[in-house]
């Protein structure tokens, strides 16, 4: 192999590598939005490609109910509360 056949070997290669990652970050992304559109991070995943960037991104179920930030800090006043 000479030299121009090593370099478009290289070349090739890090095409490859480039385009899997980019497609990864961009389904990754696709997947995201699509939690958020849904809130459906508390529950299980909707669908193979959410639960695959949630595998991918180490995030699990939450909880078995949303609860926003605010009304979390509500609840954990009125535990602390003395009644």
């Amino acid at each position: 192999m000479n030299g121009l056949e090593a370099a478009v070997a290289i070349f090739l290669l890090i095409a490859f590598i480039s385009g899997t990652l980019i497609g990864v970050v961009v389904i990754v992304s696709i997947a995201s939005r699509r939690e958020d559109r849904r809130y459906s991070l508390a529950y299980e995943a909707p669908d193979a490609v959410c639960r695959g960037a949630r595998r991918l991104l180490g995030v699990g179920t939450r909880g078995g109910r949303p609860v926003s930030h605010a009304s979390g800090r509500r609840d954990a006043q009125r535990r602390e509360a003395p009644r």
